[in-house]
């Protein structure tokens, strides 16, 4: 007889291979109830689809996570329309195709000097020493944080994520780590208020809503997502790529081949290993399921990495592939609360593919130190050693 279906996010195996429990959730239940945590589940890509579409349903005026205790800003992902597509007026424009796309030229620099200071040794973490310095350099950069602040910013951001084993309290480090952000973004904005610049947080502290400006906890609320989503996710989205390429050197050997092949790989990754596994709703009137009531008011978790695997919507989901063509995945979400920054992070992960696979095409991963991070839903790899043949930094070419 198999054990009985448990689902907790938080336990330390489900962030090793979740991919088990989600087949079963997706079979057995796929509306699924966790009395003790006090949430359900929903698993199946359909199901996951419609969560995400239909903010009237599943409202996230309740919050977006599981976690409990913290500090806590004010966000408009913890909004829904009309209030929400308003605030997300004010920010969308600033990641249009044409903002993003004039964004390459520094992430290309930024990539290749990242990797000058590496190549020659043959072997480093490509995460501690590249996947999280790249984004966080980027969005810091977008915000107008100092560079003497860009490490001290990852680090707390870093530190927000990390969960204890089964445990959704919010660890005292973590809270700590939210008050150092807030304490940081509320004085850069005073700065920018006296001393503006040529930056996101001057944009936002210049930007008008209903013929107002927005206030400080208003842009705080922006200021807050956008680094804790703009560091995190893009980081584990690129070390999940390296390390399902390495694990498929034919896909790998094809995007050396022929780099435009990478966005599909890129997309691939992001189904496959989705960097943020699910996101949390609250049922705004009792809605039924599977033949389940889900009572109005009660949290309601929406299985991105599951809907990702769910075989009703992809082809052997257990197979990375980069020819499949995976862009109907839900790694950014969908509807009204779509990813505000995933062209961003597209691009950052396609450079990063490209000037990884031109100056260290040989790389081998050292399986053995793999290890991964423990967040809530946040998936991917803590550490990433590889090996490849030393080479001159093209600064000294």
């Amino acid at each position: 007889m198999p054990e009985p279906l448990s689902f907790n996010p938080f336990a330390y195996e489900m962030h090793e291979d979740p991919y088990p429990t989600y087949e079963r959730l997706r079979e057995e239940a796929p509306c699924y109830h966790n009395e003790e945590m006090g949430f359900w589940a929903l698993s199946r890509f359909e199901d996951v689809f419609e969560g995400y579409r239909s903010w009237e349903e599943f409202t996230s005026t309740k919050g977006v996570s599981l976690e409990t205790g913290g500090s806590s800003v004010p966000s408009m992902i913890e909004m829904d329309p009309p209030a929400q597509t308003q605030l997300r007026k004010l920010i969308v424009k600033q990641f249009n195709p044409q903002r993003v796309g004039a964004l390459e030229p520094r992430v290309r620099s930024l990539a290749t000097g990242f990797l000058d200071q590496l190549v020659e040794e043959g072997e480093c973490d490509l995460i501690a020493r590249f996947a999280a310095l790249l984004p966080s350099d980027v969005i810091s950069t977008l915000l107008g944080a100092p560079p003497e602040d860009h490490d001290s910013l990852r680090i707390w951001t870093e530190t927000i994520m990390h969960r204890e084993d089964g445990v959704s309290t919010i660890s005292p480090a973590a809270t700590e780590a939210s008050k150092n952000l807030i304490y940081f973004f509320s004085d850069l904005i005073k700065a920018k208020r006296n001393k503006p610049g040529d930056d996101l947080t001057t944009r936002l502290v210049e930007a008008e809503l209903d013929g107002r400006r927005l206030d400080d906890r208003e842009i705080l609320g922006f200021c807050f997502l956008l680094i804790s989503g703009g560091n995190e996710t893009t980081e584990k989205l690129i070390a999940n790529t390296v390390h399902q390429l390495s694990r498929h050197p034919d896909q790998r050997g094809a995007v050396v081949a022929d780099p435009s092949k990478i966005p599909a790989a890129v997309e691939e990754s992001l189904r496959f290993r989705s960097p943020t596994q699910y996101m949390v709703r609250a049922a705004s009137r009792d809605v039924v399921r599977h033949g389940r009531t889900i009572p109005e008011g009660d949290r309601v978790v929406l299985l991105i990495g599951a809907a990702n695997h769910d075989p009703r919507k992809f082809d052997e989901p257990g197979r990375f592939d980069i020819s499949r063509g995976a862009a109907q995945h839900l790694a950014f979400g969908f509807g009204p609360h779509f990813c505000l920054g995933a062209r961003l992070a597209r691009l950052e992960a396609r450079v990063a593919m490209e000037e990884i696979h031109r100056r260290l095409p040989d790389y081998g991963v050292d399986e053995a130190g793999v290890s991964v991070v423990h967040s809530g839903n946040v998936a991917g790899l803590a550490t990433l050693p590889i090996r490849f043949t030393p080479s001159a930094p093209i600064g000294a070419a």
